[in-house]
């Protein structure tokens, strides 16, 4: 029995074409890549995020804070696109960030650390935190599975998916 290619749908936006799988586009998160760099991306699915306005004033409140973390230690948004053609249509968003290997959940369950690597992604981790105080904000749900870290140890990075419906956040 051969096994079927998974389909795509193509996504342009500002020049940047997205080719996300369809199994990204049914559920609510998954990966794709630039068409014309090869970059891979991790998408995140918000279904309905204006269906009432609490929740339209939220979303944009958010999507704005997220564009605007530009920190290498805080996973920061990279576009926002939707597949709607219409007005009629457009029922989801899709926020795009970096791909990460794993989070510190995963790892440390995985493998064992050394001191070197825990105090290393201890720092990382840290500046991040700093940066998101900085600009007024507090992390209410950090945790290991909050915690991104590159394919091969040497990055760690505070993750901000602040409309996920657990997510707490708290503005000062």
């Amino acid at each position: 029995m051969s096994q079927e290619r998974p389909k795509f749908y193509r996504q342009e936006l500002n020049k940047t074409v997205w080719e996300v799988p369809e199994l990204a586009a049914g559920g609510d998160s998954g990966s794709a890549f630039d068409t014309k760099t090869g970059l891979r991306v991790a998408v995140k699915k918000l279904s309905r995020p204006f269906q009432s306005i609490i929740h339209a004033k939220r979303t944009y409140r958010e999507l704005r804070l997220l564009k605007h973390m530009k920190h290498e230690n805080v996973i920061g948004l990279l576009d926002v696109f939707t597949p709607a053609k219409s007005l009629e249509e457009f029922n989801d968003v899709y926020l795009v960030t970096h791909l990460m290997g794993a989070d510190l959940n995963n790892i440390v369950k995985c493998q064992k650390l050394t001191d070197d690597h825990v105090q290393f992604l201890i720092y990382q981790i840290l500046r991040g935190l700093k940066y998101i105080h900085s600009a007024d904000i507090i992390h209410r749900d950090l945790k290991p599975s909050n915690l991104a870290v590159n394919e091969d140890l040497c990055s760690g990075f505070i993750v901000l998916f602040f409309l996920c419906p657990s997510y707490k956040l708290f503005f000062l």
